[in-house]
């Protein structure tokens, strides 16, 4: 009897692969979870080798551990990750979040978070899910107009998974608001020489998720917005600006940069997003409206640390994501991303557009002054085979296209030599992403 006392009283580990390792106390007061993130890519980027890193470059795009520290039966959970990807040499944070779940106590209660490196929701289907998509990135836009994946320092409410009132359809939503404080994508602990802060609010639904009929419960939409206050005052944050760089590898191209002199005004980024599910196939599509209302200045108003120079800055974009699981052991047309040996297929199309509210305002570096506008299209095919539903291999091909080109960034891409260069030239290339990914 003692012994089994012992035995129900000692604390249990247990392993989901993805999920990683938890070791929980017998009366479940407490647990510590630790799961790890290895992305591994091989890439191929046209080009000049100088400029860019050429073939068969090896990238670590994620080498990140995560720690989660949870008591009190699970209403309190403290989560900690290092940011050790190639181009950060592990000196970065990559989550430092504390979290209460107050949905424990019941679901129309939110969960509080609140954390020096957190991460923000506003749009669940312009990429899909890194461990189970294959599309590679976010569009170009998002990535590049300081959002990204929402990483800031700030307090948050989340709402997931709540049933609809008075069971007015048969699903879901989720409604989510982020309290920013010291700007977006302003982590680690950085804070900024302002008192103006920002606001992200996201809402999803999927109004058919608990109905049987396969026609309609893949049905889902969702829309984000961030608002955000430009403090010209603040000469250390580097995330006023919009630029569009290429997606993969450490070399990134400038497509198209205002540089770090937007002034004051409402900076307003609205993404909305639909998801349509039957069968294999999934049908994503998203856009993004971007807007900095920053005024342009001259004459003795156009003051030393003021910015302004850009003027108003627009970006736009429109992105179409088609999969398909091609194969898996139990056939064509079939397969699951927690099915072994399935194979998923997935074509993109991805237009991003940038406007900046002066003649040649584009500052990219060797480049500037050269342009005031840009297109660039993106289409991209990938596969992705699941060795298992941790383990999976990617193969991605991007091909660019871009309207306007500063005369370095043509080298780089190898679109003209070092002695045939013309401002603003169009000019498309080809990346290629061979991805090995790993979730413990």
């Amino acid at each position: 009897r003692e012994a089994v006392a012992a035995a129900a009283a000692t604390p249990t580990f247990n392993y989901r692969p993805g999920r990683g390792l938890t070791l929980e106390a017998a009366d479940k007061s407490w647990a510590f979870r630790v799961r790890y993130e290895f992305n591994i890519d091989l890439n191929w980027q046209e080009g000049n080798d100088g400029r860019r890193n050429g073939d068969f470059e090896i990238f670590g795009r994620r080498n990140r551990p995560f720690f989660h520290y949870i008591s009190n039966g699970g209403l309190y959970e403290y989560e900690m990750a290092f940011d050790c990807d190639a181009n950060e040499k592990c000196g970065g944070i990559h989550a430092a979040v504390f979290y209460v779940h107050f949905e424990n106590m019941s679901p129309w209660f939110p969960k509080f978070q609140i954390g020096i490196h957190e991460p923000a929701a506003i749009n669940t289907y312009d990429q899909g899910s890194t461990r189970t998509a294959a599309t590679l990135e976010y569009p170009l836009i998002r990535r590049g107009n300081g959002f990204n994946t929402g990483i800031h320092t700030g307090t948050g409410l989340v709402w997931e998974d709540l049933p609809a009132p008075g069971g007015l359809f048969p699903g879901t939503w989720n409604a989510h608001y982020y309290w920013v404080i010291n700007g977006m994508s302003r982590g680690n602990g950085d804070t900024d020489q302002s008192s103006k802060t920002d606001h992200v609010v996201y809402f999803n639904v999927n109004p058919f998720s608990q109905s049987k009929h396969k026609w309609l419960n893949g049905i889902g939409a969702s829309v984000g917005a961030w608002f955000g206050n430009v403090d010209e005052r603040n000469t250390t944050n580097t995330r006023r600006r919009l630029q569009l760089r290429t997606a993969t590898g450490s070399t990134k191209v400038s497509l198209f940069d205002t540089g770090t002199d937007a002034d004051r005004g409402l900076h307003a980024y609205i993404t909305p997003g639909l998801k349509y599910r039957v069968g294999p196939y999934t049908l994503l599509a998203s856009g993004g409206f971007d807007r900095w209302n920053s005024s342009q200045r001259s004459g003795t108003d156009k003051k030393a640390g003021r910015g302004g120079e850009v003027g108003r800055v627009e970006g736009t974009y429109w992105k179409l994501i088609n999969e398909i699981f091609v194969w898996s052991p139990k056939g064509l047309f079939t397969g699951a991303t927690s099915t072994p040996k399935s194979l998923l297929m997935a074509w993109s199309f991805e237009r991003d557009d940038a406007i900046c509210g002066r003649p040649n305002c584009n500052e990219d570096s060797g480049s500037s002054g050269q342009f005031s506008s840009n297109r660039v299209l993106l289409r991209e095919l990938d596969l992705r085979y699941f060795v298992q539903s941790n383990v999976s291999v990617l193969l991605g091909w991007q091909w660019y296209d871009a309207a306007n080109l500063g005369t370095q960034q043509q080298v780089e891409v190898g679109c003209s030599k070092n002695n045939n260069t013309r401002a603003g030239r169009s000019c498309d290339w080809h990346d290629v992403t061979l991805r090995v990914a790993y979730y413990f």
